[in-house]
């Protein structure tokens, strides 16, 4: 991603609804799976981009419990100047890790950013304890490219079948079992469906993925994102993401 791009998602992402809502799926989910405060485990945020994510990790669990990993130096001095943090520099690809350091492995849209996405998945198992657990989100339904996935870099976006794909062959070695998997975000599907097909169409320089929207409206399409994917026998048939939780065996 080009400097800019990170800058554009730095000034959105404490309010916005889709960056907001994406971390309060994590925090859910490591509830979920029995992360408290009190208890000891390292967590790793993959490709950590601007680090806000690891800022309110660690507000939560503490320092000590949480790192980043960054491959871009350039949302690695965004991270330092926004949040004061020292992100680790690495690449997805090749973790600055050793083999099972951490108990929970995060990447939030990151698989897509590499073309060798299960290269990508291996190592963040290989990092991960047995009993550990990796929490991922991927950009769903090849639908809804557009330039604003060219400018961010991504190499595809998922189907179920797609995703489920690049997890059958550890599923296949019992290797891991599925906590969680489905698409989320669908009540806004067809909004972003509708406004990526008229900017198709009609090209414009500015783009809605850059602001915020008013507060009432970003409050109901943070609840209308978060909340369906909090429970595990909601599955919608479609979605602008998918969400997945694994735990290792």
């Amino acid at each position: 991603m080009k400097k800019e791009e990170l800058l554009s998602l730095q000034r959105v992402e404490e309010e916005h609804w889709f960056y907001k809502g994406k971390r309060e799926l994590v925090f859910h989910w490591l509830k979920q799976t029995g992360y408290h405060r009190e208890k000891d485990f390292a967590l790793l945020d993959a490709g950590a981009g601007t680090g806000i994510l690891v800022r309110d990790l660690k507000k939560v669990y503490g320092d000590e419990k949480i790192l980043g990993v960054e491959y871009s130096s350039d949302a690695r001095e965004i991270a330092h100047e926004a949040y004061g943090l020292q992100l680790q520099p690495g690449s997805i690809l090749e973790l600055p890790l050793q083999d099972q350091q951490v108990d929970v492995a995060i990447a939030l849209d990151v698989l897509e950013h590499v073309e060798r996405d299960d290269t990508a998945l291996s190592e963040l198992l290989r990092v991960t304890k047995p009993g550990g657990h990796l929490i991922l989100n991927v950009p769903a339904m090849p639908s809804l490219w557009s330039d604003w996935d060219v400018s961010l870099g991504h190499y595809r976006r998922y189907t179920m079948e797609t995703f489920k794909q690049l997890i059958a062959p550890g599923m296949q070695r019992n290797e891991y079992s599925i906590v969680y998997l489905g698409y989320i975000n669908a009540l806004a599907f067809p909004l972003i469906y509708a406004y990526r097909t008229f900017r198709k169409l009609v090209p414009t320089e500015s783009r809605a993925e850059d602001k915020v929207p008013g507060p009432l409206l970003n409050n109901l399409l943070k609840a209308s994102f978060v909340e369906p994917a909090k429970q595990p026998w909601f599955k919608a048939p479609f979605g602008v993401s998918i969400f997945c939780v694994i735990r290792k065996k």
